[in-house]
């Protein structure tokens, strides 16, 4: 298999994976819900880098509010969960000898940020969408714990493409 046709598929399983893992387990809020998703948000990112990471997770997580109904929030999350991913690929790739941790907490700040922005402009104050900060700030912390206990295995079987 050559390598563009092995990006390709990487990206389209770790799309449907962001997908699946954002659609299965839901917690329901009062704006939305919270899940394991960001987990293959970042797992994305680290497997692909910078740029497909940022594809998978944006198209898979916008896709996952598509179909499960909160149709409001596409954009947001496609810039949310491709920023995030984009800048821990980013951060991974340009220091690679850095804790993965480090690398991970500008990504979830980033996500976190879009969403209060974006729900800023949605609900029309500015108090109201912070409530669903910490939120969004535990659902990465999750997502951070999921990557940081199989990145180790994945660079053992050399899935890492970037």
């Amino acid at each position: 298999m050559n390598e563009q046709t092995k990006k390709l598929t990487y990206t389209a399983l770790l799309t449907a994976l962001t997908f699946i893992m954002t659609s299965a387990i839901k917690i329901p809020l009062l704006t939305g819900y919270i899940h394991p998703g960001d987990g293959a948000v970042l797992l994305s990112a680290y497997i692909l880098g910078p740029f497909g990471g940022m594809i998978a997770a944006g198209i898979g997580s916008a896709a996952a509010d598509y179909f499960g109904g909160y149709s409001a929030y596409i954009l947001p999350t496609l810039i949310a969960k491709g920023s995030m991913a984009y800048i821990f690929g980013y951060l991974i790739k340009r220091f690679p000898d850095k804790n993965i941790l480090l690398s991970m907490l500008p990504a979830i700040i980033s996500m976190a940020s879009v969403y209060y922005v974006s729900e800023v402009f949605m609900y029309g104050n500015i108090s109201g969408p912070l409530i669903n900060i910490p939120f969004s700030l535990l659902q990465g912390v999750f997502g951070c714990a999921l990557v940081f206990i199989l990145h180790k295995p994945l660079n053992r079987f050399r899935l890492k493409l970037n």
